[in-house]
């Protein structure tokens, strides 16, 4: 609940700098190591939007992989390791932000 609230409080912030009179859609990449489920995540944010602008937008969630590869080698997995088999250290990039792409709003 509290990721969806900071999204929601995000989010209308960005509407209120537009002068913004309803908030249609909300695009948002989410990386993968965060753990969020899709679906509570939308139960969560159709919730808190009751009573503001945003009731009834649409969240879209597009989930973004890390890449996780080793330092020596460059081989690359598809979840993270310490240490890879050729005794390199595994570096994981991406995956871990949360980034409103796109808010679609009427002004």
């Amino acid at each position: 609940m509290s990721f969806a609230q900071s999204l929601l409080e995000s989010v209308l912030r960005i509407a209120e700098e537009k002068k913004a009179k309803r908030i249609t859609r909300v695009v948002v990449d989410v990386g993968e190591l965060l753990m969020l489920n899709p679906e509570q995540l939308r139960f969560c944010y159709d919730v808190i939007t009751k009573g503001t602008i945003a009731e009834g937008s649409e969240l879209e969630l597009n989930i973004v992989k890390p890449v996780i590869r080793c330092t020596l080698c460059g081989r690359e997995f598809d979840t993270p390791f310490a240490l890879c088999d050729c005794g390199g250290v595994v570096s994981v990039e991406g995956g871990k932000d949360a980034i409103i792409k796109k808010v679609e709003m009427e002004v």
